[in-house]
């Protein structure tokens, strides 16, 4: 099923995805947001694969939507980014135990609407900015404070939002847990939580202020909210839950559609070159064993990487926590080796004339480089060897509003 439903959205998709990728290029060059292709994507009802078939989706499973996603980071990293948070957004509206509210949401997204991602803030130790919320006089949930690293936000209808719960707030979730039979719950325990935002309201600014050399066309930047509305509070079991493990997983997803791109690019100008080096085999480079051999291997690497990517979504599929958190550790450890290695060794092919700025073809190292540094692949090294040894089970990345991981995105 997995498999069939995948070829039927990728033969559907292709011909968008086609027409996407013959504009990167130029957006890339011009730095402009993909907001024509977003609004493409949605009006094409990507947006929605993931919503249950029974609510009118297509039920698109794990695997299945980190195929697709690959897929798109092939032809723009920036447009599968924005993606990404959209899907993230869904996956924690399917944890609201309500549903109605539920289906309320799945019939916003069939319509079009999208998600965005404000789950980190820039940390300053001596000023730590937190975001709160609260309850107003008349008893509805406001939040202030301010995120950066907001994937998607500026062009979305909500985003998601990490926040501190005020202390009256908290307390009334620690009670309703408890009553839901909740044992041992503690008020440090519940004064975290995943809020909804409109982002288009009098109260919520955002800027397209973000300045990393790579991902540059992400609409992620600063999100500013005085007072806002809120429209959901989300309150789960962060130490049980899949959604942080796809999180993972589709960001190394990502990582390996860039590499695709850069071995695609990377071919279709060395097939192309005819100039010899004096010190080469004397051979044009498409018929020069030392250079297709770097081919070959580079193939290899992207064959190993997006399998990486494939099997944590097995995994998820099939309810396996712990195996999916280790496969999705596993790939965050690996991917971004092997796709920095493709998106640095595909010049090794090429001439001085690739790195000329009108072919843009450093924008797959800058997209990975970018993409790698999100969340450090030396911390699941640490926990990947933990577990070898000490049977230490990992934890899943995920975004907090409290200390030092507050940086990461």
């Amino acid at each position: 099923m997995t498999s069939a439903l995948y070829e039927n959205l990728s033969q559907r998709y292709a011909p968008l995805f086609e027409e996407i990728a013959r504009g990167e290029r130029a957006r890339e060059a011009g730095r402009h947001l993909p907001l024509i292709p977003l609004k493409q994507l949605s009006d094409h009802g990507l947006g929605a694969i993931t919503i249950p078939k029974t609510e009118g989706g297509q039920g698109a499973g794990y695997q299945t939507t980190l195929r697709m996603l690959m897929d798109l980071a092939a032809v723009d990293a920036n447009l599968a980014h924005i993606w990404r948070s959209h899907l993230a957004f869904v996956e924690y509206l399917k944890l609201l135990p309500d549903q109605t509210r539920r289906t309320t949401w799945w019939q916003r997204i069939l319509q079009g609407q999208w998600g965005g991602s404000a789950l980190s803030a820039r940390y300053d130790a001596e000023h730590h900015n937190q975001t709160i919320v609260r309850w107003d006089d008349t008893g509805t949930l406001r939040i202030t404070g301010e995120k950066y690293y907001t994937t998607g936000t500026l062009a979305a209808d909500w985003t998601l939002v990490s926040a501190t719960l005020e202390t009256s707030l908290a307390n009334a979730i620690l009670r309703r847990r408890r009553r839901a039979g909740a044992t041992g719950l503690q008020l440090a325990d519940v004064t975290e939580a995943l809020v909804v935002v409109r982002v288009q309201q009098p109260r919520v600014q955002v800027k397209d202020d973000w300045d990393g050399f790579g991902q540059r066309m992400t609409a992620t930047g600063t999100l500013t909210m005085h007072d806002a509305g809120v429209e959901a509070l989300i309150d789960f079991d962060r130490d049980h839950d899949f959604v942080p493990v796809f999180h993972e997983a589709s960001l190394v997803a990502l990582m390996a559609g860039v590499g695709r791109a850069a071995l695609r690019d990377g071919v279709s100008q060395m097939r192309r070159r005819t100039r010899v080096f004096n010190t080469s085999t004397g051979e044009i480079p498409r018929t020069d064993s030392q250079m297709l051999g770097i081919i070959g291997e580079l193939s290899a690497e992207l064959s190993a990487g997006e399998e990486l990517v494939r099997a944590t979504g097995r995994e998820l599929d099939a309810g396996h926590f712990h195996e999916a958190t280790l496969a999705a550790q596993r790939a965050s450890v690996m991917v971004p080796k092997l796709v920095l290695d493709i998106s640095t060794r595909i010049f090794d092919t090429l001439g001085a004339s690739a790195t000329s700025t009108t072919r843009e073809l450093d924008r797959h190292w800058r997209n990975a480089r970018t993409l790698a540094t999100h969340d450090p692949a030396v911390f699941k090294e640490r926990m990947l060897g933990d577990w070898e040894v000490n049977g230490v089970a990992p934890t899943p990345y995920v975004a907090t509003t409290q200390g030092r991981q507050a940086i990461n995105t």
